[in-house]
């Protein structure tokens, strides 16, 4: 995936790095990406396409049906009053539907986009086995923004300027949230290698996809206990040095533009 550089959600970058809230630390991000494919993501998509054929042939008896739903859309963001909640992913899975059946090639196109988003943002993690019900489709772009309203209020309540506002503000001017898909990743927390498990208090994870702009938001946020992130874990376990929260070095190598391929609109392998 290229990184597209934002000016607009700069400072909402900045204001998200490591905000301290009391004895907590909350850590965030939001970076817009093309759907475009070369070089190492080509060779991802491919090898994903192919693992997801392999594994539908082989339950090729058990298919399930695919629900589609319209796209979320909304004419204007409410803000409101963000309720408190103590929930370690605040995804309400009552507004959730399953992106889809890997028996359909456009869901398998939009899983490997979702996967190459969170590789291109996580360049120390491999997103790569990640499954297909990990991933929700968003029925109501309400609830997205509530959800997402409640897990910041803690800097709100710290913020006098109007944080929330300028925060859809900068969104809107960056992705047309009401022309997208949105997409959440729920962490599997049961021996997940990933940024979200270890130590988390909550996060979330959300992807407004503007089919239209073939251009993906990743708002991605997490809260971990200051402790925790000062001292790490008691057992000596301190592989995970620094975790390279934005890291977007890698897109720099993208000089073939000519060669990107774009996921959903069309088969990467055939250069169209």
């Amino acid at each position: 995936m290229k990184y597209l550089e934002e000016k607009t959600l700069s400072w909402a970058n900045a204001a998200l790095s490591e905000f301290s809230v009391g004895d907590r630390v909350i850590n965030g991000r939001l970076e817009c990406f093309s759907c475009k494919k070369a070089g190492q993501d080509k060779k991802l998509a491919k090898s994903l396409e192919l693992q997801y054929q392999q594994s539908n042939n082989h339950n090729a008896g058990d298919h399930s049906p695919t629900t589609t739903v319209s796209t979320p859309t909304t004419s204007s963001f409410q803000v409101g009053t963000p309720t408190s909640t103590s929930t370690s992913t605040i995804n309400n899975t009552n507004n959730m539907l399953s992106i889809g059946n890997l028996a359909d090639s456009n869901t398998r196109k939009l899983l490997i986009n979702l996967i190459s988003t969170m590789n291109a943002s996580f360049p120390d993690y491999d997103f790569s086995d990640l499954k297909p019900e990990q991933f929700h489709k968003e029925v109501e772009m309400r609830s997205v923004v509530n959800s997402i309203n409640t897990q910041l209020a803690e800097i709100v309540e710290m913020d006098n300027m109007g944080f929330l506002e300028k925060l859809w503000e900068s969104i809107v001017a960056a992705i047309q949230p009401a022309d997208c898909e949105v997409y959440s990743y729920i962490p599997d927390m049961d021996g997940c290698s990933d940024p979200f498990s270890d130590g988390t208090l909550w996060s979330f994870n959300y992807f407004f996809y503007n089919k239209d702009l073939k251009k993906i938001l990743y708002f991605t946020c997490m809260s971990r206990s200051a402790f925790h992130d000062t001292h790490g874990d008691d057992d000596g376990d301190d592989d995970d040095e620094e975790m390279d929260y934005g890291a977007n070095d890698e897109n720099e190598d993208d000089e073939d533009d000519d060669e990107d391929d774009v996921l959903m609109e069309g088969d990467w392998e055939d250069g169209a």
